[in-house]
């Protein structure tokens, strides 16, 4: 069972365990007050006719006596009174079992926005992806396993909630809204954003984006998805640092599933590691960093963190040493490609750049 169904699941027990013991009593508690009517009235009623005096008895909707010659049938309003005084007591726990359980899933779902929104207002130099489709989505849950902060943006309450509820609190957050509006994005902090993900379903629209991006927060890297080859030219021109095509990436995707599956199958084994979450990453060497002038084989970064470097890129950014030897020398402003699990990677971007 995978991590939606499990939650579902769980959610389902929880309204079971809450719902089926006082419906159980109601049911009943009308059962016997319907073959209790039928049986005092010696058969004279339909089961239907004395179902329907239980349930208006039982309500204390108001009516008079629904059976024909109620008043001549010995014991009937003794019954009747009795079955009051009992089966109110079980209406009431049936009633107040449902109203309690909307009520704290209400004000459950109130606090659990009030505190996301908390969360969002507070957040610095986080990541924002604006779409939650098919591709938006994958991006967003690939940042929560490389420990980003990252915040969604999507018009489909239902959807965003019904994904929410599959990661604990606090691991997936989101705004609901048009990431094309300004207010909206606001709400995401776009200002304070380290980059920008433009996952909308329509080119113009993440075209738009990016321009409206570009102009709150000019130094957040946006990276933008372009379904039609001719507008990648007018993202780039608009503000975005990168444009991913999907036609394009699936293309190419294919043609590496015919000509080297294994490297393919690699890659895709790499990223869906659920025990090693095993990644490339990239980690810059800032000014200062204590592994300046350290030879790779002296850094012990594959012995000591299991982190391999397959390549680097110059502090020029303009060409990249592959697979560098272990005596390859870090400069400053290097930015090491590294290959390993994200434990020692976080472990690596610690001591590249230690905090304080």
């Amino acid at each position: 069972m995978d991590v939606g169904k499990a939650a579902a699941a769980g959610l389902g027990d929880h309204v079971a365990r809450r719902l089926i013991p006082p419906t159980v009593a109601l049911v009943v508690v009308v059962a016997l007050g319907t073959l209790g009517y039928h049986a005092i009235g010696g058969g004279r009623w339909t089961l239907l006719d004395c179902a329907y005096m239980t349930v208006i008895t039982l309500t204390t909707v108001g009516y008079r006596e629904a059976l024909p010659g109620f008043d001549e049938v010995p014991y009937a309003r003794e019954f009747t009174m009795a079955y009051l005084v009992f089966g109110m007591g079980v209406f009431l726990y049936f009633a107040s079992s449902v109203t309690a359980l909307i009520i704290e899933g209400d004000l459950k779902r109130a606090v659990q926005r009030r505190r996301m929104n908390k969360r969002i207002r507070a957040m610095k130099n986080h990541y924002v992806v604006c779409g939650c489709g098919s591709t938006g989505r994958h991006v967003m849950e690939e940042l929560m396993v490389a420990g980003k902060q990252a915040v969604v943006i999507d018009r489909d309450a239902e959807r965003l909630a019904e994904i929410a509820a599959q990661h604990q609190e606090g691991a997936f957050d989101y705004v609901v809204g048009d990431a094309t509006e300004d207010e909206v994005l606001e709400r995401a902090n776009i200002a304070e954003a380290a980059g920008v993900v433009a996952a909308l379903a329509d080119d113009k629209d993440n075209l738009y984006l990016t321009v409206a991006v570009r102009s709150v927060n000019p130094n957040a890297r946006i990276v933008a998805r372009g379904s039609d080859l001719g507008v990648l030219d007018k993202l780039r021109r608009a503000g975005a640092h990168a444009v991913v095509s999907p036609n394009y990436i699936g293309g190419m995707r294919m043609v590496s599933e015919l000509v080297r599956p294994h490297v393919v199958r690699f890659l895709d084994e790499m990223l869906r590691d659920t025990n090693r979450n095993v990644r490339i990453e990239e980690v810059p060497v800032p000014p200062g960093s204590p592994v300046i002038g350290m030879r790779l084989g002296e850094a012990r970064f594959r012995s000591e963190l299991d982190v391999g470097v397959v390549a680097v890129l110059n502090a020029v950014g303009d060409e990249y040493t592959y697979n560098p030897g272990a005596d390859f020398e870090i400069g400053e402003r290097m930015t090491l490609v590294v290959l390993g699990p994200m434990s020692g990677i976080r472990a690596l971007r610690e001591r590249v750049a230690p905090p304080g």
